[in-house]
């Protein structure tokens, strides 16, 4: 067993020849604040929840769904890995089977672990497909559409909603994390935000937070403590606060003021980002918004409607 951290590892998907050149349409729908896709393994026809992250380097099933549909695989070695607050994780490969996501048919074998916390108000999550199967097209996250489409790589669009990465020179963990520069709130802070579909509420750290005005120590009013904190994959909590950040921009797209969390997750610090203004922008902040990234996330592009 060894600690690895989540972004490095990837899902064995074999796709054919076909699949990679043709145009996918995925049905998407939203349970606790997470984009969900309906996903079916083997001879199965139980529809699965997984949440599709756009930020996620691993396609991950709950172990308990691995066990019933089969696929635990008793004799595979545990990974020890961490996640976005540095918790420690055990994940487990499973065997090999195919899976059916909307038209996008491919044969995988994938990690397991324990998801059940994931689940919120009685809503099961049987797994997390993760940018290690999406990075392979150029890739629509159309929440208010409740579509994901997957497309042939092609050249970034000639559209003023459009950026290239704004990370272009990445280690190999993070090379299919979509990074984009904005601006926050009427000083227009300059920040960078990581695009995470799988993230229900957007975060900032620490050095965001401050250059906002943000103060954390209890003596800002506009600042209250998030009694639950927030946790990842494994037991530990990250102090978190909750603030209205006044508003975000990219270029022609805008954000109106939203609830936020602040948190100086761990994950900040393994993107290299824990020094500068940075956030993950999470789905409440995608709602009526289509994002687009390229393969590779060489760029990407976010369009109101």
């Amino acid at each position: 067993m060894r600690i690895t951290p989540l972004l490095a590892l990837a899902c064995l998907a074999t796709l054919p020849a076909q699949a990679a050149t043709a145009t996918h349409e995925i049905p998407m729908w939203m349970q606790g604040g997470h984009p969900t896709v309906a996903v079916r393994l083997g001879d199965s026809v139980e529809p699965l929840h997984f949440v599709i992250d756009s930020a996620a380097g691993a396609t991950v099933m709950d172990q308990a769904t691995a066990r019933r549909l089969g696929l635990d695989d008793p004799d595979a070695a545990g990974v020890e890995v961490e996640g976005a607050t540095d918790s420690s994780a055990v994940l487990r490969r499973t065997r090999s089977t195919r899976w059916q996501v909307g038209t996008l048919s491919f044969e995988a074998a994938t990690m397991q672990t324990d998801l059940s916390r994931l689940g919120k108000d009685g809503r099961r999550i049987d797994g997390i497909l993760g940018n290690d199967v999406t990075n392979r097209f150029d890739t629509t996250f159309d929440i208010a559409g409740q579509r994901v489409l997957l497309q042939p790589p092609g050249p970034m669009p000639a559209d003023a909603g459009c950026v290239a990465n704004a990370v272009p020179v990445r280690d190999a963990s993070m090379q299919r994390f979509g990074f984009i520069p904005v601006q926050l709130g009427s000083t227009a802070v300059e920040a960078i935000a990581v695009v995470d579909t799988g993230a229900a509420q957007t975060v900032l750290n620490s050095a965001a937070a401050s250059a906002l005005g943000l103060r954390t120590d209890g003596s800002d009013a506009r600042v209250r403590v998030r009694e639950k904190g927030t946790r990842g994959l494994g037991d530990r909590v990250m102090e978190t606060w909750l603030a209205t950040l006044p508003g975000l921009r990219m270029g022609r797209w805008q954000h109106a003021p939203l609830e936020v969390r602040i948190s100086e997750l761990p994950v900040f610090a393994s993107l290299g980002l824990k020094e500068r203004p940075a956030l993950i922008l999470g789905a409440d902040a995608m709602a009526d918004t289509r994002v687009q990234m390229g393969s590779g996330a060489a760029w990407i592009c976010l369009r109101r409607g």
